[in-house]
């Protein structure tokens, strides 16, 4: 069984998922979109939980996509997995996402008011040679826009989109990937909705009235310059868009050639989120923090897991013995004396030498504009002799 994520912090109710899950089965379908709000571990059978975070305090948000072979075998990537702001009673389970692969698209033909692009779907998308008016429904997607120079045409966002600051006084459409308000996105009359793969049900609707969706999935960071580039193009902001990406490459060239002078690449646990301190959650092989980890200079000590996010024990982690400890949940108050007093943890070289450190995980997970401010936060860090 497989698994991705975005964020990681999540929990959901065994008995509502094991209904989807039979639910699923019954059906035949081969792809599902599993939304739902809870506060208990979620756990596929009596034998294997997938995440495991009991807490009385808040809630979580789960964003899930459930896909299946004839044989029964099931992949899961959950997209969205993010800390509710209060607790949440009941888990809430929307069967109309519960749909069919839908089949593919016509052929569109661009015209002299159009041009298609491709978006990360495969998909040919005829796009308004005009676009005034755009909703994001993500907070990287929110990113982009106003890196491009495009604030003034956005129009509608999510709850979660909070960067930069003036993203937060346009109107809301919804959560992210969740209790998306598609009367809200229609009566805001977009040209363009800019969209993430997860939402298929959303994403089909709003084409169903004629509303032009650009669904972006980048995976890694040359598809996230890919990412731009199709905003700019959709927008009309394709010099915005090639500057961008120079800058964005310049940056990361510079990190790449200063690393070229270090002389170890030190052994780094990023941290996740500790709703359970003995065994952490951090982030595996083919993740973001993977990835800049070792652009940044350093050995991701989970980096041969293929598990993507992964439980780590204390004891894992002391024989692991990093060099250095990143705090990618201090966004959630976990600080470097909360892991000095965490029973064991002394022994850790990253802890005997201060060496733990809190870092703005929006910069790393989200796969926008700001990830080269992540990598050089990363670089930074882990080696600060090579950069002042």
């Amino acid at each position: 069984m497989a698994y991705s994520a975005i964020s990681h912090q999540l929990t959901s109710q065994r008995t509502r998922l094991g209904s989807a899950l039979r639910a699923f089965e019954e059906r035949g379908y081969e792809q599902w979109l599993f939304l739902g709000l809870s506060t208990s571990p979620l756990s596929f059978d009596e034998g294997f939980s997938l995440f495991r975070y009991p807490t009385s305090e808040v809630g979580f948000l789960v964003v899930a996509e459930l896909q299946a072979n004839h044989e029964g075998d099931f992949t899961v990537s959950i997209y969205g997995l993010h800390k509710l702001a209060s607790l949440i009673a009941l888990a809430v389970l929307l069967a109309s996402c519960m749909a069919p692969t839908p089949p593919p698209q016509p052929t569109v033909t661009p015209t002299s008011e159009s041009l298609i692009l491709t978006d990360s779907r495969g998909q040919g998308v005829q796009v308004p040679r005009e676009v005034r008016h755009i909703v994001s429904l993500a907070p990287s997607n929110t990113e982009i826009a106003f890196a491009l120079g495009l604030g003034d045409r956005v129009v509608g966002v999510t709850e979660f989109c909070d960067y930069p600051e003036e993203a937060k006084k346009i109107e809301k459409v919804g959560g992210f990937m969740m209790d998306l308000n598609l009367e809200k996105i229609v009566s805001l009359a977009p040209d363009l909705v800019l969209a993430m793969e997860g939402v298929p049900e959303v994403v089909a609707k709003l084409e169903e009235v004629g509303i032009t969706v650009l669904v972006l999935h980048p995976t890694d960071l040359e598809s996230i310059y890919h990412t731009i580039e199709l905003v700019g193009q959709a927008a009309g902001a394709e010099e915005a868009a090639q500057d961008l990406i120079a800058l964005m490459r310049e940056k990361v060239e510079g990190v790449t050639t200063g690393i070229g002078g270090a002389a170890e690449r030190p052994k780094v646990f990023y941290e996740l989120d500790a709703t359970d301190p003995a065994k952490p959650y951090t982030a595996g092989r083919n993740t973001w923090h993977d990835q800049f980890i070792r652009l940044a200079g350093g050995v991701n000590i989970a980096g041969e897991v293929d598990t993507q996010w992964v439980q780590f024990s204390t004891e894992e982690i002391i024989s692991q013995d990093p060099a250095i400890i990143l705090l990618g949940d201090a966004n959630f108050g976990v600080t470097a004396d909360d892991v000095a007093q965490r029973p064991g943890w002394q022994v850790i070289t990253a802890v005997r030498n201060g060496a733990v450190y809190p870092i703005d995980d929006n910069l790393i997970s989200r796969p926008g504009p700001r990830v080269v401010e992540g990598i050089e936060a990363l670089a930074g860090t882990i080696h600060p002799e090579l950069f002042k």
